[in-house]
């Protein structure tokens, strides 16, 4: 540290001086996961707001150092393990399934692997800031837009993992998750992360009181206009719903991921009757549509699609209903046989079912669904967590299906809820979405939060789209959304089945209408921030 710099610098800047790059390190992990504490189950933001705080005052430290490119980078990768390793821990219940196959100790290196992976991204967002890092508040901005900018490649590069995005620290269906509606998660996020960069301008030591103090206040004073303008969008929600939309139910067996695959000759038999009992009588249902989680039936002994005495009984059970739900089929194809992971439309017609749509899930899961670059690794003898033949195939972009007796709905199969933008808009848009997901694969909701972020990051969709969501998940929470991303009803209760009437949808939100027009707008006008002129600056320092 220079006599200058030393000079300007603050307590707390002068404490993480003081510290060993170790326990810099450490400190940045540590920041790292109490910034896993803004998202779902917990939804504190404030954790969220201290612990991007505390990274921007590491970095300050790391500006001062020779090879602070280097430096910030291995902040900022340890700072992504933190957060990433709290944040994905639930992904070692997966191993949990079928652990004759994988084994239980396969969990940890898989949870450390990805945590570690991913968290070059943020080591890349924190390098990317320091070639025009400053001592005064122009880095906030620099900062927030550079760590933006790598949130959007790993949402986006190898397939993208858009999971818990810094937007998603808002709780979805309050007012300020309403912002979604105009900028889209990676606008929310955007902002979320200048607004969690405005604390740390108090510790600018040659800044006058005033002007360390302003970037808090403009913060927020932008959380309270977003909170006030959401809230009045949502004052707007209708309080009666129109009598021509159905009453959906979402249900759910109640079975463990080992439970439901166990490999009895009669399995698919019992994980049907355990849903038909769910999904009511269809003499006295007042529901029109029923909604079964992705891949509801396992394929122990047979294909759900293969077996007429099996659709037989299916159609007995629904009556008249529609079903939706998840299934596995497969093609034969010259090559050979494919699978898919896909959702299908079955109409219950006087008791008798009949195929009447499918949508293959386009979004899969890498090592879960499929191996990347198959044709390199076929000889390992490595096999996708599901381990249903080599994995799947993906399908095409979801398009919208018709339902009996309701608008046109938009399938999204598990994974496939965590990324924007995969609606079809204009002429093509429906009206609602119908997300399907196993989200047994993410542990016991009680011990683990990855059924809670996944339900979090879904009703966001609803958000952006201004649409209707019925949700049903293994494991999980099945719900029914409104356009707003609020809860209508669900099985946080632990029942296994929630009915209400659907919402209705709302005219198409700004970005439904416009795309993300908006985001490049917004990232410009907040990294014009760093190069205002310093002597702009220069009358707020201390003598």
């Amino acid at each position: 540290m220079t006599a200058s710099s030393a000079a300007d610098a603050s307590r707390i800047h002068a404490w993480l001086a003081a510290r060993t790059v170790w326990q810099r390190r450490g400190l940045a992990f540590l920041a790292g996961a109490v910034a896993t504490l803004g998202h779902a189950p917990f939804q504190l933001t404030p954790f969220f707001i201290i612990a991007i705080t505390a990274l921007i005052w590491l970095l300050d430290g790391a500006a001062l150092q020779p090879k602070k490119i280097m430096r910030a980078a291995a902040l900022g990768w340890f700072f992504g393990l933190g957060h990433l390793t709290t944040g994905l821990y639930w992904i070692s219940s997966a191993f949990l399934v079928d652990s004759e196959a994988w084994g239980p100790v396969w969990g940890i290196p898989a949870v450390f692997g990805l945590a570690g992976g991913l968290a070059f991204f943020f080591a890349l967002g924190c390098a990317l800031a320091m070639p025009l890092w400053t001592r005064d508040v122009r880095r906030l901005p620099l900062f927030a837009v550079c760590l933006f900018a790598s949130e959007w490649l790993r949402g986006h590069l190898f397939g993208g993992f858009p999971w818990m995005l810094p937007g998603y620290v808002w709780t979805p269906g309050e007012p300020i998750s309403q912002l979604a509606s105009v900028v889209g998660i990676y606008g929310l996020s955007l902002l979320t992360l200048l607004i969690a960069a405005a604390p740390a301008a108090v510790a600018d030591g040659a800044m006058s009181a005033g002007r360390r103090f302003a970037p808090i206040l403009a913060g927020a004073l932008l959380v309270g206009m977003t909170w006030g303008w959401g809230a009045q969008r949502l004052s707007r929600a209708p309080l009666e719903l129109p009598g021509a939309l159905p009453i959906v139910r979402v249900a759910d067996s109640g079975l463990s991921q080992s439970e439901k695959w166990e490999g009895r000759p009669d399995q698919e038999w019992r994980v049907l009757q355990r849903f038909l009992d769910v999904s009511g009588d269809p003499e006295t249902s007042d529901a029109a549509i029923v909604v079964w989680p992705e891949g509801a039936i396992p394929v122990v002994s047979f294909f759900m699609l293969d077996n007429p005495n099996f659709l037989d009984a299916l159609g007995r059970g629904l009556g008249d209903r529609v079903l939706i739900t998840g299934l596995t089929r497969y093609e034969a194809r010259p090559e050979g046989v494919v699978y898919f992971n896909s959702a299908a439309v079955i109409d219950g017609v006087s008791g008798v079912a009949r195929l009447s749509q499918v949508s293959d899930k386009h979004r899969l899961v890498p090592f879960g669904e499929f191996i990347p670059l198959w044709s390199l690794v076929s000889n390992f003898n490595i096999a996708p967590l599901q381990r249903i033949g080599a994995g799947f195939e993906a399908g095409p972009m979801p398009s919208r299906l018709v339902v009996p007796d309701a608008p046109p709905a938009l399938t999204l199969i598990c994974y496939e809820a965590i990324f924007p933008g995969l609606t079809p808009r204009g002429a093509e848009r429906p009206g609602w979405l119908v997300s399907v997901t196993n989200d047994a694969w993410f542990g016991d909701r009680r011990w683990f939060t990855g059924p809670w972020q996944h339900y979090a990051m879904a009703r966001y969709r609803s958000i952006e789209e201004g649409l209707p969501m019925a949700r049903a998940a293994s494991g999980g929470f099945s719900a029914i959304v409104d356009s707003f991303g609020q809860e209508v009803v669900s099985t946080r209760d632990g029942r296994l089945f929630a009915e209400a009437q659907l919402p209705p949808a709302i005219v198409e939100t700004t970005l439904a209408r416009w795309g993300n027009i908006l985001l490049p707008l917004l990232v410009v006008l907040i990294a014009g921030l760093r190069f205002l002129p310093a002597s702009f600056l220069a009358k707020g320092r201390r003598p």
